[in-house]
């Protein structure tokens, strides 16, 4: 059975009724201040006498109850006086992500919290940290860059606010910055980006999807070396010359992780980049040499694929395991599943595999053997998601797997189909008794009806199992 609920921490518990507190007297103080027990000036001090790692936390937490509250009441009060006593001058790690990833906020409210960070920030000659996506601007950037010298790490992707200006002030003005995600902000031009790349000595990580084309067309005949350890190109089709990736991979010693919108021809140039460890390849065509070549030379160190294609043979799946024994992560989403070879792992393939992600477009049916392929032999498997048509999996057949492979490191379990599951309540009673250390369970495609949902999670919370379902 899946393990019960460990009881709450004294210090999650305290961190989270401090935050409903400073979050009930902001609304108050928004909504009422003639009635306030207290003003904006005594709880921002309150909190600054706090020690900065607590502050930090409490930012985090504050944001959690604010998310909840807006999506019980749709309601925005009190986020202002929230960020203005918790913005304290020492902050060095400012995680503001969740509030603005998580809301779809009015226009007013987010000009007025952009408006209000920007002032703050202004303060924190230690932040080290800013993770604002979606809501930055160049305004907020242009600060940092000359108010916040230690900064290493901004992640400010979908930000359609920021633009060459505020990443340009950001490279010059933070001489330390180490890790930059400026993902899908359109306003951000090559030419930002190769700015960063020129001036930004200790960048190390540039999540970027236009990185690749800008590299080779500005650096390719310069003598400069870089110390990144990311790779990508996924804005438009990755069509390199072999001399270009062999470069990238000359003056780009660290790479470990890549990731390219490419065609199966150009995927054989991938080794040229060095030992990469994680590979996540997206393309409109049907695998073929390209793949193959690719993984026989990255064999041994390749530990994370990510593909996203039309068409896969089953012997390149069988080819992929046998070829990369470090694998452990595999993410698989295709139109068609192919091959006339029968599919049969010899029980070495994937063994190290911890997650497997397969996702079947809902023009093919996943057979059965794809399913026993892995399920029966990957005995360390911790996250599993089926994603397709998958009318075989029955009730009977899930208790036969779990006979042979019980899978009980497995923590996530997701069997999904835009259609219909045949699993009933027999197979999540089958489930919870096989998997211990399951913690999420995904059925919403599955033969149950709303009062069995309701069933099994009552059961859940009378035996305060630390399972959650959906």
């Amino acid at each position: 059975m899946p393990q019960r609920k460990q009881v709450e921490a004294l210090e999650h518990m305290c961190f989270m009724q401090v935050a409903k507190t400073i979050h009930s007297l902001a609304v108050q103080l928004e909504e009422n201040s003639e009635c306030c027990t207290i003003s904006t000036e005594e709880l921002s001090s309150m909190v600054s006498a706090l020690p900065a790692v607590i502050n930090e936390n409490m930012i985090v937490r504050v944001i959690e109850t604010i998310h909840k509250t807006f999506s019980r009441t749709r309601r925005t009060v009190g986020m202002k006086t929230c960020l203005e006593v918790l913005l304290q001058p020492r902050v060095q790690r400012l995680e503001l992500n969740g509030l603005f990833f998580k809301m779809r906020l009015q226009g007013t409210i987010n000009s007025t919290i952009r408006n209000t960070v920007c002032v703050h920030v202004a303060s924190m000659r230690n932040l080290m940290t800013l993770n604002m996506v979606s809501k930055c601007s160049d305004e907020i950037l242009c600060v940092m860059s000359e108010k916040c010298p230690e900064v290493s790490k901004v992640i400010v992707s979908i930000s359609d606010l920021v633009t060459d200006q505020g990443i340009k002030a950001l490279a010059k003005g933070c001489p330390k910055l180490e890790n930059l995600g400026i993902y899908k902000c359109w306003n951000i031009t090559t030419i930002g980006i190769a700015y960063v790349l020129k001036h930004s000595k200790n960048l190390m990580k540039l999540k970027c999807d236009q990185l690749g084309a800008v590299l080779i067309s500005d650096f390719r005949k310069s003598k400069n070396t870089f110390k990144l350890t990311h790779f990508e190109q996924t804005q438009a089709m990755f069509e390199p010359k072999a001399e270009d990736v062999r470069w990238v991979g000359n003056v780009c010693p660290n790479l470990e992780s890549v990731s390219l919108f490419v065609d199966d021809r150009n995927l054989s140039l991938v080794p040229l980049l060095g030992g990469i460890k994680i590979l996540e390849v997206e393309t409109g065509a049907v695998l073929g040499e390209g793949f193959v070549e690719a993984i026989k030379y990255l064999g041994g160190s390749l530990q994370t694929l990510q593909l996203s294609c039309n068409q896969v043979q089953q012997e390149f799946i069988v080819m992929l395991g046998e070829c990369c024994p470090s694998l452990t992560t595999l993410h698989l989403s295709t139109a068609a599943l192919e091959g006339d070879e029968l599919l049969t792992n010899p029980g070495r393939l994937f063994s190290g595999l911890t997650v497997l992600h397969l996702q079947v477009w809902k023009e093919t049916v996943l057979s059965n053997k794809w399913v026993d392929f892995f399920l029966l032999w990957c005995y360390k498997l911790e996250s599993v998601l089926l994603k397709a048509e998958v009318a075989f999996l029955t009730d009977h057949y899930l208790n036969a797997l779990l006979a042979v492979n019980p899978l009980t490191e497995a923590k996530y379990i997701v069997i999904a189909s835009d259609e219909y599951v045949p699993l009933t309540l027999e197979s999540v009673h089958t489930l919870m008794a096989s998997c211990p250390a399951l913690e999420n369970l995904g059925m919403s495609s599955w033969d149950i009806t709303e009062e069995e949902f309701f069933e099994i999670r009552d059961d859940i919370k009378t035996n305060n199992y630390n399972l959650t379902i959906s």
